[in-house]
């Protein structure tokens, strides 16, 4: 389990949604009334949350928890339905189409029972002329009292997993699976007990909690100070984020619930129910505090629910308590959302990316040496006298080269300088007549271009071995850049058996160089500069049809005609669309097994990987994800840097080939986190997922 410690300390400087009016009081002009009450009223409601139906919005439900009352269940005009006594339920949540391996599939709700220190689990359903059904899926056993909790289902890989949230300050994540009967941990401890994840060491008392699945954002509500911003997958630790605080740094006052509003094209918002400060909206986007306003007759705000067209708020200060439901046609009469008004709320059903296919890790990289963004590139090295003992070669630009067996085992760490990108070309012809394999990485820490030669790991010998780069400056053994920080880099072998490498920069200036193997070591001459507009990275030459591919970061992917004669003008291939290729693009590589031959791209920004097909006038064929496999102790791929594929022939685990990418959050079967490494997949599920020949 990873555990972060994280201070409490309000940095202002940090804060996204704070703005320097921090004066904001609610708008005088526009009274909000609710305009429906529910029909039961209960000594303590509390949390709440919307169920939506797939097919009739007449039948959507709303849940309500009540503490020692248990839980009710609501028409959408507040009529109740079911009352169940189900011991102290102090928070609730849900969630759609969560499918076991048998293919069964139920609508999910976690509530949490603090006294207990336990999370139950129910599928939920509800159809016209009937009762709705609330039918017990188990219980997550926890070693602490969750006050609130909410549940993600990521929109990538369908993962599904909850977060409780304690007045003790801390936060613990679990991985979840659905049996067909049953709600499970997927990770356990030996004696079977639920291992958490992930856990948080927010600082305070905690309040609340919500996913935006379709963001990846978990927010967490620290009562008295403010509100924080994580990734949501057990694998993200990048850092947190400070969405707003109480006055008078920020909006807010004392934080009791959240939730969120899905609108269409990822607009919507992050609605906060605070004791003191009313309703207030943040843009789901940037976060940027949109509206605060307050509604009639509620003395406190503190707890809510978004249903398909309006709010469900709890007015729990009332003598008899009850929620109460204000429409969204009000709520748009504010000032402050008229350039974005809520429109009807989609549901997270609506979220599923089902376009996306998914692929289960077969093997791992040891991870390398350094922490923090360490790993980036890897290139594939075949032995063409035993295939199955191909070596993967990758940086560690905080430090290095390595060598790595197909089974991830660690052959070679060769410290030198700080390598981001590397590529290979075998059989170059050298100057004796013989032939070997060239090795080129872009080293960041000289703004050069090192060489090297990669042989077999037998007979003791190193895979990876130096040469001497002459350019015009002969003391650095180096090929010296003048891009203003070398960055992506891709080889190329012309179909005059011409080696030349592409090293590119961020300011976008692209340069080729051509390479003359000599006695002396590796001669290279600058032959051309190309151009893009902005940051490119990933970059990958087809040596049959002499194109080049380039990655643009936040655009989307060029191709030039790789021949140093040729022409420098672009050609677009592939825009980042934000729905199958999201920036950044990354890492750029080509399958090519004689008759198939396809692009991969990392999207970056989706966790995914991108296929093209270019023997079909570089048709989209779609994209996967890499997914854990926990039965052995694989973690998925995400946030992933470089990649490559080959589509050699490497044994009974590699039949069809070898997909390598760039891991940038690495677990251990246990989800504790380690440094960076490469994360391994045999082609031929790729190609079972797409149904390619």
């Amino acid at each position: 389990m990873r555990i972060l410690a994280l201070s409490s300390v309000l940095l202002a400087a940090g804060l996204s949604g704070c703005g320097s009016d921090n004066t904001s009081q609610t708008n005088p002009e526009v009274l909000l009334t609710s305009e429906l009450k529910t029909s039961h009223s209960y000594e303590d409601i509390a949390d709440a949350a919307v169920w939506q139906s797939a097919s009739d919005a007449s039948q959507d439900l709303l849940l309500v928890s009540l503490e020692g009352d248990g839980v009710a269940l609501f028409d959408t005009q507040g009529q109740q339905l079911l009352h169940a006594e189900l011991g102290e339920v102090t928070s609730a949540d849900l969630r759609y189409q969560i499918t076991a391996s048998n293919g069964d599939s139920i609508d999910l709700v976690a509530l949490a029972l603090a006294d207990e220190q336990s999370i139950a689990f129910y599928s939920i359903a509800h159809q016209a002329k009937a009762e709705p059904e609330l039918l017990s899926l188990g219980q997550l056993v926890l070693d602490f009292p969750a006050e609130a909790l909410c549940l993600y289902k990521n929109t990538t890989t369908s993962e599904l997993s909850v977060i409780g949230v304690s007045d003790l300050g801390i936060a613990k994540q679990y991985k979840l699976h659905y049996d067909g009967a049953n709600i499970n941990s997927t990770i356990v401890d030996v004696n079977g007990f639920p291992q958490a994840v992930r856990e948080l060491n927010v600082g305070g008392k905690l309040s609340a909690c919500a996913v935006d699945d379709e963001t990846a954002n978990l927010y967490i509500a620290e009562q008295n100070v403010g509100i924080w911003a994580y990734g949501a997958d057990a694998e993200n630790v990048k850092e947190r984020k400070l969405v707003d605080s109480v006055a008078p740094l920020g909006h807010l006052q004392e934080i009791e619930g959240i939730d969120l509003s899905y609108q269409q094209d990822g607009k919507g918002y992050l609605i906060v129910a605070d004791e003191g400060a009313g309703l207030l909206f943040y843009q789901r986007d940037d976060l940027s505090f949109s509206a605060q306003t307050t509604v009639a007759g509620f003395d406190e705000t503190k707890t809510l629910a978004v249903a398909r067209d309006g709010l469900w708020l709890g007015n729990s200060e009332l003598e008899q308590p009850l929620y109460e439901k204000l429409a969204y046609a009000s709520l748009n009469l504010l000032p402050e959302l008229a350039s974005a008004p809520i429109e009807s709320s989609l549901s997270h059903r609506e979220l599923s990316n089902s376009n996306i296919k998914l692929v289960k890790s077969n093997g791992e990289t040891e991870a390398v040496d350094d922490d923090g963004d360490a790993a980036d590139d890897p290139a594939f090295w075949l032995n063409q006298d035993d295939p199955s003992a191909s070596l993967i070669i990758a940086t560690n630009k905080q430090g290095g080269l390595m060598a790595y067996k197909l089974n991830g085992e660690l052959v070679q760490y060769l410290e030198e300088g700080e390598p981001n990108n590397v590529d290979l070309r075998q059989n170059i012809s050298n100057w004796d007549g013989s032939s070997f394999t060239l090795a080129a990485a872009s080293n960041r820490e000289l703004n050069t271009i090192s060489l090297y030669q990669i042989q077999a790991a037998s007979n003791g010998q190193d895979p990876i071995v130096k040469l001497p780069a002459l350019g015009e400056q002969l003391d650095q053994e180096q090929l010296v850049s003048s891009v203003d920080e070398v960055y992506g880099l891709c080889m190329y072998l012309a179909a005059d058996d011409t080696p030349y490498v592409f090293v590119n920069g961020k300011n976008g200036v692209i340069e080729q160089w051509r390479l003359s193997p000599s006695e002396q070591g590796i001669h290279g001459q600058m032959v051309r500069q190309l151009q893009v507009a902005s940051q490119p990275e990933g970059c990958v030459v087809d040596d049959q049809t002499a194109t080049l591919y380039v990655g643009e970061e936040d655009v989307g992917i060029w191709s030039f005609n790789a021949d140093e004669a040729a022409s420098t003008e672009a050609t677009a291939f592939a825009s980042v669309d934000g729905q199958q290729l999201v920036a950044d693009v990354e890492g750029l590589s080509l399958y090519d097994d004689g008759t198939n031959k396809y692009l991969i791209a990392s999207s970056q920004g989706n966790n995914s990987y991108v296929l093209y097909d270019l023997n079909q006038q570089n048709k989209l064929v779609g994209s996967f994800a890499i997914i854990a496999d926990d039965e052995q102790g694989f973690d998925g791929a995400s946030d992933t840097d470089g990649i490559s594929v080959t589509a050699a022939y490497l044994g009974e685990a590699y039949p069809e080939g070898l997909f390598i990418a760039q891991d940038w959050y690495n677990v251990d079967p246990s989800y504790a986190l380690l440094n960076q490494n490469f994360k391994l997949v045999s082609f031929q599920q790729i190609k079972q997922a797409f149904e390619l020949p």
